[in-house]
Formats: C-alpha cells, sequence, structure tokens
C-alpha cells in the first residue's frame, strides 16, 4: 500500500471534512420494511450521478449528497465495479465504499460510517468487466450505519485505482427531513468507521446464509 495508509488516512479525511459540510439529529431506523417514505404533501428529492469516465486514485473521496442543516431519511442505489466478499462466496462486494453520516466545519463534531449494503444479485453482473447493484437504506443504525446523516461520500479505501463502467451510477432518493444536527451534533470526533482496505458490510436475501440477511427486513 503506497498512497493510502493508517497514519495518511485521518489527515486525508478530515481534509474533505473541512471541504464537505454536514449535519445529523435524533436516531431513526430505515430499511424497507419500515422506510418513512415521503409525507404527505412533500416531493422527495432525488440526485442522479453517472459515474462513467471517473477514476479514483487511492484516498480519493466523491462528495455525492450534502443536506446540512438537515439530517434526512432516504434510499440509495448503487452501480459499481465489485468482487466476491471472500474466494468462492456467490456475495459481492463493491470495490468502491459508500460512506455516510456528519461532516462538520469543527471536526469533533464529525462522524461518518460505512453504509450497510444489500446486495441485488439477480440484475448484477459479476463477469469482467463487473458491475454490481446495491441497495441502501438511510440511516441504517440497525446495521451500523450512521443514525444520523447529512452526507454522502464515495471513498476508495484500496490501494488501486477504481474506475468505473460506461453505466455505474449512484442514485439517491431522500424522503424526508428528520431533524437539523443545530441541535443534535455528535460529539467527541471525528470518528470514522472505516480503514485502509475496508469494505461495505453487505447482505443478501437471496443466498443460503440466513445470517447474512440483515436487520429491519421480515
Amino acid at each position: 500500500m503506497t498512497n493510502l495508509n493508517k497514519n495518511k488516512l485521518p489527515l486525508l479525511l478530515g481534509t474533505a471534512f473541512l471541504a464537505i459540510t454536514i449535519a445529523y439529529g435524533g436516531t431513526v431506523f430505515a430499511s424497507h420494511s419500515f422506510e418513512l417514505g415521503a409525507a404527505a404533501g412533500t416531493i422527495p428529492d432525488n440526485t442522479h450521478i453517472r459515474l462513467n469516465d471517473i477514476t479514483m486514485q487511492p484516498g480519493d473521496i466523491f462528495p455525492l449528497y450534502d443536506s446540512s442543516p438537515n439530517y434526512v431519511s432516504g434510499h440509495v442505489l448503487l452501480k459499481a465495479p465489485c468482487e466476491p466478499v471472500a474466494e468462492g462466496e456467490d456475495t459481492y462486494q463493491p470495490t468502491i465504499a459508500l460512506i455516510a453520516g456528519h461532516v462538520d466545519e469543527n471536526l469533533e463534531h464529525a462522524n461518518m460510517q460505512l453504509v450497510p449494503l444489500y446486495y441485488i444479485n439477480a440484475i448484477s453482473k459479476t463477469t469482467e468487466p463487473s458491475s454490481c447493484i446495491y441497495h441502501a437504506h438511510i440511516p441504517d443504525p440497525l446495521n451500523g450505519g450512521a443514525p444520523r446523516v447529512t452526507d454522502i461520500d464515495l471513498i476508495n479505501l484500496s490501494d488501486e485505482a477504481i474506475s468505473f463502467g460506461d453505466v455505474d451510477v449512484v442514485d439517491i432518493n431522500i424522503q424526508q427531513v428528520l431533524g437539523s444536527i443545530g441541535t443534535d451534533q455528535y460529539h467527541d470526533g471525528p470518528v470514522l468507521g472505516f480503514g485502509p482496505g475496508d469494505h461495505n458490510p453487505v447482505y443478501d436475501l437471496n443466498d443460503e446464509d440466513p445470517h447474512n440477511d440483515g436487520l429491519g427486513h421480515s
């Protein structure tokens, strides 16, 4: 590992935190079985980002969404290069990492975590060049995600450049504002729930392992 190591990553992320901006608040759980959905009279906010022709070097951060000063609930679709979670496994994990939480000008209030992902195997392409599809629920603290989300980013935690395919995308649908980070701050930061070489936790409702289904699905 040359460009990214445990000494450089906090500095790298600290610099990114100063350049981004985030917000959080009360704890709310989100998954398909109890996602809040859009309240009556509101219009969901959708952000669709094409990743084609983008290459992220080790340590690169790609800010995708910032709802400051509001923390929100919603849904994310990620289509990105992928690899087996372990040799011989038929569940695949993205080579890029999706993180969410709160970035603040004051690093004491920053908290970013890996986003728990659900692997959609029926419409994923695992042959080279691979491109797999994942769903994520924002927030998803039941499965280890940040409880209050204002920022959603991609980060390359590997030691190699990651290039996206022609039809790789991120689609973010924000359904409700849950509160303001101004009154519900994180403390004792910066808290970074990841490090070099880490991957998102990936759940698969369609494999033979019932322990790999995650929480919040009925």
